[in-house]
């Protein structure tokens, strides 16, 4: 059976390599969240009793402020 933290690494992993940086992966059973996200960066979903939350926020370089 995967643990929380092998979960959150193969996502963060997968969803880094296969979209680019800057993303942040949540994983438990019960937990509130209010997160600021990219456009079309935003997944929640459930697998058994596991809560997975993946987003992705704006990646500025440093030195760099809007």
């Amino acid at each position: 059976m995967l643990l929380v933290d092998d979960i959150v690494f193969i996502c963060l992993q997968e969803f880094d390599t296969a979209y680019g940086p800057a993303w942040h992966c949540i994983v438990g059973t019960s937990f509130g969240s209010y997160v600021t996200h990219s456009l079309g960066g935003f997944l929640y979903f459930s697998v058994d009793k596991a809560y997975i939350l993946l987003f992705r926020t704006a990646v500025e370089p440093l030195g760099h402020p809007r």
